[in-house]
């Protein structure tokens, strides 16, 4: 190509649609042009042109310990995405914040699903139920499955307490060994902590051979050149690219025999509030990626096959996070349509509180003594209140012994909500 072709090209609509509006691979863009019967001429040449003007306005994110030239290319749907995110992200913090009755019952409730959702994604067998109730019991773990689930929450209370703790190989090591606490078995259990002294594979759920893990003499440096690629990058990129990049890079050197995916969502989480991106407290993004594992391989198996490109890995995730915040949206919308009921069936600003509340945490339940504490009011008063909100069908009322419990009726409370 020319000067001129060259400048040409880059407004042509395959690049303007495919490695700007949106991100795809050469191989994608084939199939899509293929399929709408717009037949490129030498698709060839085409196909080499956009890797390499790609890689011609790339962010480098070498890493020169293990001779891989890893590159992100700053693509205007990967900025938007990445801008929208944070500015959304940052208005719902503030919304939430100014919603005082459940701001702190919301993020509690946040980190909770994180917790839960982070483990059974890693295979951990548990209900929701069960998880939050040992969470929220204090109860000690019995098994394996139970102290993922602990782990995992240990893991988020404790980085928001250390989001000021710069980035070290020493904080890596410390969040794994939060989050693998008695839940290595054999050998492994020596490498609390540490980084692993051998090989490692990666296999999928069919046993076929993913990924090698970097060779483990040069663990240390490789992590060492990504925290300082991350932390020290002479290029802009957002902040909230930070905790992605570290995501893949944890993934990609694997440094541990096990709980290498557990270490890595968790750096993320620790990554953006450090960046004082505060809003990821109210988001569970293992949830979008247990409910899209396929696409989430994927998108590591993209970078490798498109000479260490991981944008495509990025804009998967920003995927996962605008998901996201639209669950967190709309969870915050309906907890804040409960303060209607306030007026409409004569509630106490303790009542609305309670359902609130109840209805963040579908298996939390209350009895009148845990809720007369709870208001600071004599056990009467709260008796009447749960008694009504039973009455007007909002609560579920049962016996345990000689004790009445309630908990949420959900359908009835959308049914007042609704009329």
């Amino acid at each position: 190509m020319s000067v001129n072709d060259e400048f040409a090209f880059l407004y042509s609509p395959i690049w303007i649609k495919y490695s700007q509006e949106s991100y795809k691979t050469p191989e994608e863009i084939k199939y899509r042009q293929d399929k709408a019967n717009h037949s490129v001429k030498n698709w060839p040449t085409v196909n080499s042109d956009i890797i390499r003007f790609r890689k011609a306005g790339a962010i480098p994110l070498f890493l020169t310990s293990i001779e891989k030239k890893f590159w992100l290319y700053p693509s205007d749907t990967i900025m938007r995405k990445a801008h929208e995110i944070e500015k959304l992200g940052r208005e719902l913090d503030a919304k939430i914040n100014n919603e005082s009755p459940f701001a702190a019952e919301f993020k509690l409730d946040s980190t909770i699903e994180e917790a839960i959702t982070s483990a059974i994604y890693e295979g951990a067998n548990s209900t929701r139920a069960k998880a939050q109730e040992l969470i929220e019991t204090n109860a000690l773990p019995k098994s394996k499955d139970e102290w993922m689930v602990i782990n995992n929450y240990r893991a988020m209370m404790w980085l928001k307490e250390n989001q000021n703790t710069p980035l070290t190989l020493s904080l890596i090591n410390q969040i794994y060994e939060i989050v693998t606490q008695n839940t290595l078995s054999c050998d492994d259990a020596n490498y609390s902590g540490k980084f692993r002294d051998d090989r490692v594979y990666v296999y999928s759920s069919s046993n076929e051979l993913k990924h090698e893990g970097a060779e483990h003499l040069k663990i240390e440096a490789a992590l060492s050149e990504a925290i300082d690629r991350v932390e020290n990058s002479p290029r802009y990129f957002p902040v909230l690219l930070k905790g992605i990049i570290m995501h893949y890079f944890i993934s990609y050197i694997h440094p541990y025999f096990d709980g290498n995916g557990r270490t890595a969502r968790t750096l993320f989480y620790y990554m953006s509030i450090k960046n004082k991106l505060n809003f990821v407290e109210l988001l569970s993004v293992s949830a979008y990626l247990k409910n899209h594992g396929k696409q989430y391989e994927k998108s590591f198996e993209k970078v490798i096959k498109n000479d260490f490109d991981m944008t495509y890995f990025i804009d998967f995730n920003l995927d996962a996070l605008e998901e996201a915040l639209k669950r967190v949206n709309n969870k915050i919308n309906f907890l804040s349509t409960i303060n209607n009921l306030k007026f409409k069936l004569n509630l106490s600003a303790h009542q609305v509180g309670l359902l609130q509340k109840l209805a963040l945490h579908k298996f939390r339940t209350y009895d009148i003594e845990s809720y007369a504490r709870a208001i600071s009011k004599s056990r009467e008063i709260a008796r009447q209140e749960l008694k009504q909100l039973a009455g007007l069908g909002l609560l579920e009322e049962s016996k345990n012994g000689k004790k009445y419990i309630y908990k949420i009726n959900k359908k009835n409370l959308h049914k007042q909500l609704n009329t």
